[in-house]
C-alpha cells in the first residue's frame, strides 16, 4: 500500500501542476481581451447596425457573452473554459473571413487558434485545431472561387492569390504552434522532473526522523492525505481563512511529512525508549519542533520563498502547540498558530491513536474521533474539529486500509 499510495500522490502533485499555470494564462489573456474588447465591440455592433449587417451585430454579442462566461462561470471546469476560449478564436476568424474577406481581422484570430489550443489544450489538439484552420480555409477558398460569398470589392484579388496567402498562413502558423508544442514538452518534462526532485527530497528527509522513530514510512504517506482531505474539506466549509487556497492544499500535502523531522536531534536512548518517559526525557522530546524549525530555516537561507519550506518550518515547529495556549514550545494560541499547523495537529494526533506503537494498543476509529471531540476549542481548532466530523469516515477507511497492509506485511 506504502509504494502504491507515494506513486499516487507524486503523480497528482504532476497532474496538479500544469493546470495552474494554464489556468493562470487562460484568466490573465482573457481577462485582458474582455477588458480591450469593450471599445471594440461597441463600435463593431454600431457600425454593423449602420450597415444594416444584424447578424454580425448579434455574432459579435454571442462571442463576446461567451467570453464573459468562460472567464467569469464558477460553475464550469477549466477544460470546458479552455474549449470555449480556443473556440472563441476559431469561431470570430472564421466569422470575419466569411463575412468580410481578408481585409478584416479573420487572419489574426485563426493564426491565434492552433497556438493557443496548444497552450492550454495541449499538442493533439492543437494538430486538430491546425487540420480545421487548413479545411475552413480551402473550403472559403472555393465559395469565393464561385463567388458565394459576397465580400466588399477587392481589385485584382483572385482565388489564385487567396491560395498562396493561405499556403504561406498554414506553414507559418504550422512552424509557430510545433514550436510552441516542442516548448511546453520541454517545459513540462524539467517540471516533472523538478517535482520529482523536489519530492524525493522532503520525503527523504521526513524519513530520517521516520526511521529512526521504528516507523515503516507508513505515517508520512498517511500524513498526507489526512492533512490534503482535511484542508480540502475545510475550503469547502464557511468562513474559509483568507491563508486556505487550492495552492495552500497543495504545499501542505507535501509540507506534511517534515512535521517531525526535527527527531533527528534526540538521543536514541529517549526517542526509541519503549516504556513510559521521565519527566526529563519527556522535556527533551518537547524540544524536537524547535529543532526542526531551525533544521528547515538553514534550508531556507539557500531558498527564502520556497513555499513548501515556509509551510514546513510552520508545521514542524507548531504541530504540537494547542488551541487553548497549553501546548509548546511557544505556548501559542488560537489563530496565532500558523493554519498549517493546527491542521497536522490534528491530523497527527489521529494518527498517532490508530496506529499501534511498542507501547500501546492502536484505538479504534471511534475512539479517537471522540478523543478529538473531546479537544475541540482546548486542543485543536474548533472549525477543523467541525471539518474533520463531516470526513471523518473517510479518515477511518484509509487508517483500517493502513493497518490491514501493516498486518499482512508482518505476517508474511
Amino acid at each position: 500500500m506504502t509504494d502504491s499510495l507515494a506513486a499516487q500522490i507524486i503523480q497528482l502533485e504532476y497532474d496538479d501542476a500544469l493546470p495552474i499555470w494554464r489556468h493562470t494564462i487562460f484568466m490573465r489573456l482573457f481577462t485582458m481581451l474582455i477588458i480591450v474588447c469593450i471599445p471594440v465591440y461597441f463600435t463593431s455592433v454600431y457600425l454593423c447596425i449602420e450597415q444594416g449587417i444584424w447578424y454580425m451585430a448579434i455574432f459579435d454579442t454571442l462571442a463576446y457573452g461567451i467570453m464573459l462566461f468562460a472567464v467569469f462561470s464558477p460553475s464550469i471546469t477549466d477544460n470546458i473554459r479552455y474549449l470555449c476560449g480556443c473556440g472563441l478564436a476559431f469561431l470570430i476568424g472564421a466569422g470575419f473571413l466569411i463575412a468580410i474577406g481578408p481585409s478584416g481581422a479573420g487572419f489574426f484570430w485563426l493564426f491565434a487558434f492552433p497556438p493557443l489550443t496548444s497552450v492550454l489544450l495541449g499538442e493533439r489538439p492543437a494538430i486538430i485545431a491546425q487540420v480545421i484552420n487548413t479545411a475552413l480555409l480551402f473550403t472559403i477558398g472555393i465559395a469565393f472561387h464561385y463567388q458565394w460569398l459576397h465580400w466588399p470589392v477587392m481589385e485584382h484579388f483572385s482565388t489564385i492569390i487567396w491560395y498562396v496567402v493561405v499556403i504561406n498562413f498554414i506553414v507559418t502558423c504550422a512552424i509557430v504552434t510545433q514550436s510552441i508544442s516542442y516548448l511546453l514538452g520541454k517545459l513540462t518534462h524539467s517540471l516533472h522532473s523538478t517535482l520529482a526532485s523536489r519530492q524525493a527530497t522532503v520525503i527523504g528527509l521526513a524519513k530520517l526522523a521516520e526511521y529512526r522513530d521504528n516507523d515503516t514510512g507508513a505515517h508520512l504517506i498517511r500524513m498526507q492525505l489526512y492533512a490534503k482531505m482535511l484542508a480540502k474539506q475545510r475550503l469547502s466549509d464557511e468562513q474559509v481563512p483568507n491563508e486556505l487556497t487550492e495552492a495552500f492544499i497543495k504545499e501542505i500535502s507535501l509540507s506534511s511529512i517534515l512535521h517531525d523531522i526535527g527527531k533527528v536531534g534526540i538521543a536514541d536512548h529517549i526517542l526509541l525508549k519503549p516504556g513510559r518517559l521521565t519527566p526529563e526525557e519527556f522535556e527533551h522530546i518537547k524540544s524536537h519542533p524547535v529543532k526542526g524549525a531551525k533544521v528547515i530555516d538553514s534550508l531556507l537561507k539557500y531558498a527564502p520563498k520556497c513555499e513548501f519550506l515556509l509551510m514546513g518550518r510552520d508545521i514542524a515547529g507548531g504541530h504540537h502547540e494547542k488551541w487553548d495556549g497549553s501546548g509548546y514550545p511557544k505556548g501559542l494560541r488560537g489563530e496565532s498558530i500558523p493554519l498549517s499547523a493546527r491542521i497536522v495537529a490534528l491530523v497527527d494526533v489521529y494518527d498517532a491513536l490508530t496506529s499501534p506503537r511498542c507501547y500501546k494498543r492502536p484505538f479504534s476509529h471511534e475512539e479517537a474521533k471522540d478523543m478529538i471531540l473531546a479537544g475541540r476549542g482546548s486542543h485543536f481548532d474548533p472549525a477543523l474539529v467541525d471539518s474533520f466530523m463531516v470526513i471523518e469516515q473517510r479518515f477511518a477507511e484509509l487508517s483500517q486500509a493502513s493497518l490491514a497492509h501493516h498486518s499482512a506485511c508482518y505476517e508474511s
